[in-house]
């Protein structure tokens, strides 16, 4: 417990003028070296939170020509033999648009929520009739309310 107690202590503390603090380009947290009071070096980092990516996966079966649009872009123009794309996306909300060929004709409307919980691949699987089906996290995928 002691020693616990002396490293958050530690952290706490102002530098003192003998330290020296290195600041990671990369990383952006202070390292502290402390000189000729310890013996091995005490080094001090404030990590940030860990950035994941989650790999979403567009599956689109079948001949039919379509497009994908995540907040208006189009990412996926699936044609005669590109029927699979990968893309990474950052945790977040995501309107998801799909279409087809033309644009005009609307096959499904939502929101792809990704990151919420600890599953890092999605696999949206689409077409005209069957609409659209998530794998991966059950609860990714929130449509549009019908007419």
């Amino acid at each position: 417990m002691a020693a616990l107690a002396g490293l958050t202590l530690a952290a706490s503390v102002a530098p003192a003028a003998a330290d020296i603090i290195i600041r990671d380009r990369q990383h952006r947290y202070p390292v502290i070296i402390r000189d000729r009071t310890h013996r091995y070096p005490v080094i001090i980092r404030d990590r940030l939170p860990e950035q994941r990516q989650v790999v979403v996966e567009f599956v689109a079966p079948g001949q039919e020509w379509a497009n994908v649009l995540i907040d208006g872009r189009a990412v996926f123009r699936p044609r005669t033999f590109n029927r699979r794309e990968q893309i990474e996306l950052e945790p977040g909300a995501y309107r998801l648009e799909i279409t087809g060929f033309d644009r005009f004709e609307t096959w499904s409307t939502g929101y792809l929520d990704v990151g919420r919980d600890d599953s890092n691949v999605i696999v949206v699987t689409f077409s005209r009739e069957n609409g659209v089906s998530v794998s991966g996290d059950p609860y990714a995928w929130i449509p549009d309310a019908t007419r």
